[in-house]
């Protein structure tokens, strides 16, 4: 975690379970506004600066980069790109292959080549 100002004990633990909800099941939540309704309590404005100042990247972000490892996993278990898109919640394959390059630097077809290859 990141250096960051006092928290609330509260807003501390909202942006806590929210972490724990993205690493635990990062195909669960469409939006981060979903995630923000499971935390009672704490102002939204509040938990979303806290998040970012804590983790380094803001809920959406921290959301999309869980995604994209998440669908890793899912091409692996030999889903086709339209359903893993689907299933990350992207309208198209177009915009998932261009979310997973410019998260790793390569689009999903040279990532599985590489897996097939034994390189990663």
């Amino acid at each position: 975690m990141l250096a960051v100002r006092p928290y609330s004990k509260y807003v501390l633990d909202a942006i806590k379970l929210i972490k724990q909800h993205l690493d635990t099941d990062p195909l669960r939540y469409k939006r981060a506004s979903d995630l923000l309704e499971q935390v009672s309590g704490p102002k939204r404005k509040a938990v979303e600066k806290a998040f970012k100042a804590v983790f380094g990247a803001g809920i959406k972000e921290y959301q999309v980069r869980k995604r994209l490892e998440a669908s890793k996993k899912l091409l692996d278990a030999g889903f086709t790109k339209k359903q893993v898109a689907g299933q990350c919640f992207y309208k198209s394959q177009s915009a998932y292959t261009a979310a997973f390059k410019k998260e790793f630097k390569m689009t999903p077809t040279e990532w599985q080549a590489l897996c097939n290859q034994g390189l990663l």
